[in-house]
């Protein structure tokens, strides 16, 4: 995988930005005619964007994996026959990583501390104010589980992975599950099943789209609910 890198100290770099940003960037109220033949044929009327996301999160909430597995059915082609599929083995994880380009790897390490010296630079301290008879005490407590989303579209994007994983890491949060589309720039995408090896993540799942945030809301089987979700 190549990773395009961006020197703001070379001149002007407006033009790559531009021309990044409209790449990644694309406008979230636009639908394209595909998109509206999807949604017919999926829920048979002509629904908005946001009306879908909520349709969706309200059957995982009732639902459950059921709800999940049809989805990802539906939307992704995904023909998984039952909700631990959904989960990437460990096996697989190690085997990413062990096939990964060295290179690529190096990469990964370097942003990864890059980042994490910046985290813990800003990382809040716990306050304590004391006087005669009273102390007053602010803390500052990790969560226990956070949910990353990645998507897995257009492109592969460990880069999520890193600037979601390490900043939750360095803050103390414990356990991380990443959910991306089960496709082959998601979750069967060999350099972001490698990036979560190498940053110690154990807990990938082949899920995106509304219903992979909805199953990081409302937990199903296999797959507890987290205490945040973060993502793009």
């Amino acid at each position: 995988m190549n990773i395009t890198h961006i020197d703001a100290r070379g001149g002007n770099v407006e033009p790559e930005l531009a021309a990044l940003r409209e790449k990644l960037s694309p406008r979230g109220d636009v639908v394209s005619h595909a998109g509206r033949q999807r949604t017919m044929d999926v829920f048979g009327e002509p629904l908005s964007p946001q009306q879908v996301v909520e349709r969706v999160c309200r059957d995982v909430a009732q639902r459950g994996a059921a709800a999940v597995l049809e989805y990802s059915k539906k939307f992704d082609g995904a023909d998984f026959q039952s909700a631990d599929q959904l989960r990437v083995s460990a096996e697989e994880l190690a085997a990413a990583h062990a096939q990964a380009d060295p290179e690529f790897l190096a990469t990964i390490r370097r942003i990864r501390d890059n980042i994490r010296e910046f985290q813990s630079a800003i990382l809040h301290s716990d306050v304590e104010v004391t006087r005669p008879g009273v102390s007053l005490r602010q803390r500052y407590v990790p969560l226990a589980r956070a949910g990353l989303c990645v998507p897995g579209g257009a492109a592969a994007y460990p880069s999520t992975v890193l600037m979601t994983a390490v900043p939750a890491q360095t803050a103390g949060v414990k356990q991380l599950a990443v959910v991306a589309p089960p496709t082959k720039f998601g979750a069967n995408n060999p350099d972001l099943l490698a990036t979560c090896h190498e940053l110690g993540i154990d807990e990938v799942y082949r899920v995106g789209g509304a219903q992979g945030v909805a199953a990081l809301a409302f937990g199903i089987e296999g797959l507890p609910k987290v205490d945040k979700i973060v993502g793009p």
